[in-house]
C-alpha cells in the first residue's frame, strides 16, 4: 500500500516535469509541415511501473548473462520527501547485476543489453504511436540509451540519449507515421563505451499509447435561420522536424560571403567565398564551416561566420502567440574533446522579424557556457561587424557569455537539449531540462523562429541539429 501511494505522488511530480525532459512530446498530438492532422483519440496500450518484470519483456545481453536489464528498487528525493519506487535498470539484472544496488552499482565497459516488450496488437490503423518513459541516466561519455518502436521486433526506430543526469527526466518517441503493421514492439537498449563506469540508465513509468484518430463529418444540410455556432476548443497546431526527411524544407546549399583577405606574404584576394554549407546528414540538419585560411590550411576566411535559418513553418502559425515554447537538440559533431572547437556555438532563434534581420537567440558554446544575443541588422551569413563602423551585424547581449564553465550541465561532446519559453516580454531558457534564468526583453518580434550556429575563430566546424519543435500556447 505504501508503494502504491508513493507512486501516486511521483506521478504528480512526473506531470510537473513533462516539459523539462530530454524530449517531451505532448500526448495531444502534433503534425509536421503540410501534414493533415486528425483529432487525437489516444488509447493506452501498455503501461509498466516495473514492480516486477512482466513476461511481455525479453531481456538479452552480450556479457554472457553477467549484466543486463533488471527490476530494482530505488529512492528519489522530491522536495523534503524521500519516495521509494522500483524501475528497470540497465545494470540491475544478470549474475553480477542483480547483486548490485542503485545507484552505487555500475555496468561494465563495452556492453549492450536489450529489453524488448511485445507484440502489442493494433485493432485498426493508427495515426500515431507514442512511447514515453521516465527515469534517470547516469552515464559516461560514449554511453547511450535508446528507446524506440518496431513493427517486427527486430528493426527499431527511435531516439538515442547520451545526456547524463541524476535528475528525473522524460524521454518520448512518436512515430508520426500512419502505421499499417499488425503489431508493435517496444525496445530499450543500453550500450556502454570503452572507458569510464557509472550506474547507467534506470527507467520507470513506461507508457505506450496509440492514436486511432477521429472522424470529422461536414454538415450537408443548412437550416434557416442559421443557429449561432458554439465554438469548441481545438488543439493547437504543432511543428516538429526530426530532420530525417531531406525535403522537409530547411535551407540546403552554400552560404556565400564577399570578402577581401590578405595572406601573410602580402598577397590579397577579393571575391565571393563559400563560408558554410548546409545539408541533411544522418537524420540531422548540419551546418558545416570549412577550415579558415587563418589556420594555414584553408582557402577561405571563415572566422566570425554564424548562419541563421528560419524554420519552414506553415504561414498559418504566424504571427506567434503571446506564449510559446521552442525546443531543439544539437551537438558539436566535429568536436575532438571538451572545449573543442573553441568558441563554437549553436542555438535557437526564438523571436525574429519576417526577414530575419532583427532577432534574439539563445545559444550555448563548446566552452560549457550560454548567452542570449540580440542581433540587429543581421546580414546572412552573419559576418563580424565591419571595422569601418557600418551598422550591420550588431550584437547585444541581454545575457552575456560569462565563462560559467558548466561542465556537467552543458558537456561538449554529446547532444544537448535547449528550450526557450516565451511569455509576453518574459523569456525563460533551459539546458537539458534545467532552468537557467528568466529575463524580460520587452516587445518581441513574433514573425519567425529557427536556429543559429557558427564560429568566432577555430575551424573546421560541423554543427548537427537532431530535432526542432515549436509548441504554441504551451503549458
Amino acid at each position: 500500500m505504501v508503494h502504491s501511494r508513493v507512486w501516486v505522488a511521483l506521478g504528480i511530480v512526473g506531470l510537473t516535469v513533462l516539459f523539462l525532459g530530454v524530449l517531451s512530446v505532448p500526448l495531444s498530438g502534433w503534425a509536421r509541415p503540410a501534414d493533415i492532422s486528425t483529432a487525437a483519440t489516444w488509447s493506452t496500450v501498455y503501461s509498466d511501473s516495473f514492480t516486477t518484470l512482466s513476461p511481455v519483456w525479453t531481456i538479452t545481453d552480450d556479457t554472457e548473462g553477467q549484466y543486463q536489464w533488471g527490476v530494482t528498487p530505488y529512492t528519489v528525493e522530491v522536495g523534503t520527501m524521500i519516495l521509494e519506487g522500483s524501475g528497470l535498470w540497465a545494470a540491475g539484472g544478470g549474475a553480477v547485476g542483480q547483486t548490485q544496488t542503485w545507484p552505487t552499482g555500475t555496468y561494465t565497459n563495452s556492453m549492450t543489453t536489450w529489453a524488448i516488450a511485445g507484440p502489442f496488437t493494433l485493432t485498426q490503423k493508427v495515426w500515431d504511436m507514442h512511447l514515453q518513459v521516465m527515469g534517470y541516466n547516469d552515464m559516461q561519455p560514449g554511453d547511450e540509451l535508446f528507446i524506440g518502436l518496431s513493427a517486427d521486433g527486430v528493426n527499431f526506430t527511435g531516439i538515442t540519449s547520451t545526456v547524463s543526469t541524476l535528475a528525473l527526466q522524460t524521454l518520448d518517441w512518436s512515430t508520426r507515421a500512419y502505421s499499417t503493421s499488425e503489431a508493435v514492439w517496444i525496445g530499450l537498449r543500453f550500450t556502454s563505451g570503452a572507458e569510464g563506469l557509472a550506474a547507467g540508465p534506470l527507467v520507470d513509468n513506461l507508457t505506450l499509447a496509440f492514436n486511432y484518430g477521429a472522424s470529422v463529418y461536414l454538415p450537408l444540410v443548412r437550416r434557416d435561420p442559421t443557429p449561432t455556432p458554439t465554438l469548441a476548443p481545438t488543439l493547437p497546431p504543432y511543428y516538429f522536424d526530426r530532420f530525417n526527411d531531406p525535403a522537409s524544407g530547411w535551407y540546403v546549399g552554400d552560404a556565400l560571403r564577399y570578402n577581401t583577405r590578405c595572406y601573410f606574404d602580402g598577397t590579397c584576394f577579393s571575391g565571393w567565398e563559400v563560408v558554410a554549407n548546409m545539408s541533411y546528414v544522418e537524420d540531422n540538419y548540419q551546418i558545416h564551416i570549412p577550415t579558415s585560411f587563418h589556420g594555414g590550411a584553408g582557402t577561405v576566411d571563415t572566422w566570425f561566420v554564424h548562419p541563421a535559418f528560419a524554420a519552414p513553418m506553415p504561414s498559418s502559425l504566424y504571427p506567434l502567440p503571446q506564449r510559446y515554447c521552442i525546443e531543439a537538440r544539437g551537438k558539436f559533431a566535429s568536436s575532438k574533446g571538451e572545449y573543442d572547437p573553441w568558441w563554437t556555438y549553436w542555438g535557437i532563434v526564438f523571436a525574429a522579424d519576417a526577414s530575419m534581420t532583427n532577432f534574439y537567440s539563445f545559444m550555448i558554446n563548446a566552452n560549457h557556457d550560454y548567452a542570449i544575443t540580440e542581433h540587429i541588422n543581421y546580414v546572412f551569413p552573419g559576418n563580424r561587424r565591419p571595422d569601418g563602423g557600418e551598422y550591420i551585424n550588431v550584437q547585444n547581449y541581454p545575457v552575456a557569455w560569462t565563462n560559467r564553465d558548466l561542465d556537467e550541465l552543458i558537456p561538449t561532446m554529446v547532444y544537448n537539449t535547449l528550450k526557450v519559453v516565451v511569455d509576453g516580454p518574459l523569456v525563460s531558457i533551459y539546458a537539458n531540462g534545467v532552468h537557467l534564468e528568466t529575463v524580460s526583453l520587452g516587445t518581441l518580434q513574433r514573425q519567425r523562429v529557427g536556429i543559429i550556429g557558427g564560429v568566432w575563430e577555430i575551424t573546421p566546424v560541423d554543427l548537427w541539429f537532431d530535432y526542432f519543435r515549436y509548441v504554441p500556447n504551451c503549458p
